[in-house]
């Protein structure tokens, strides 16, 4: 009868069998693996990448340029409009071109309760644009002969409109202006050269 082999003997048998296909296939995996290497570093993928990367540099550059040149062209277009713009709907002090030239009281009149003095104004337009209607603030103040101009005794505004056949283009133009106050902010006399007015723009507004 024949005897039937151990589980030891059976391991031991196959184990020269599983090591020789176990060294079949790692000869297999490197042949494969060095293949790829050999794609890689000839024209591969590596290759590929470092040009397709150079190409976008260019890219770049050219589209720097491009849109260097439309910030210029932006610049001129900006200056064109600026020229162009309309006048606006109204202009400060600073920015009118508007300028007080004279002030020349004419007039003081005490009733008893309140004073009132007339003066001229000289405005000349200095600036760009041309105005339909002009603001002046004005204030009176007491400056008797040989002392100094006192505070601010009253003061008012004074509006003026330019017809479309008499606008305020250039030139100058006068104002007569009337302050208004109590007799009682002042002890001068109710004289013309007792007194001094100031003026300044207020508000302008082009047309």
């Amino acid at each position: 009868m024949r005897r039937s082999l151990s589980r030891r003997r059976l391991l031991a048998a196959a184990a020269p069998g599983l090591l020789a296909g176990c060294l079949v296939e790692s000869d297999e995996s490197a042949a494969g693996s060095g293949a790829g290497g050999e794609s890689e570093d000839a024209d591969g993928p590596g290759g590929e990448e470092s040009a397709g990367g150079e190409a976008p540099a260019e890219s770049e550059e050219s589209a720097g340029d491009e849109a260097s040149g439309d910030d210029s062209t932006t610049d001129e277009a900006t200056a064109e409009q600026t020229d162009d713009e309309p006048a606006p709907d109204e202009v400060g002090p600073d920015g009118s071109g508007l300028v007080v030239t004279s002030v020349d009281v004419r007039d003081v009149t005490d009733d008893g309760y309140e004073t009132t003095v007339d003066a001229r104004l000289a405005v000349e337009n200095r600036g760009r644009f041309t105005y339909g209607t002009v603001e002046l603030r004005v204030d009176a103040y007491p400056a008797p002969p040989n002392s100094t101009k006192g505070d601010s005794v009253g003061g008012a505004y004074v509006t003026r409109r330019f017809t479309s056949g008499n606008r305020f283009d250039d030139g100058t133009r006068r104002f007569d202006v009337s302050i208004t106050f109590r007799s009682r902010e002042t002890n001068v006399l109710a004289d013309v050269d007792w007194y001094e007015v100031d003026a300044a723009v207020r508000t302008a507004d082009p047309v």
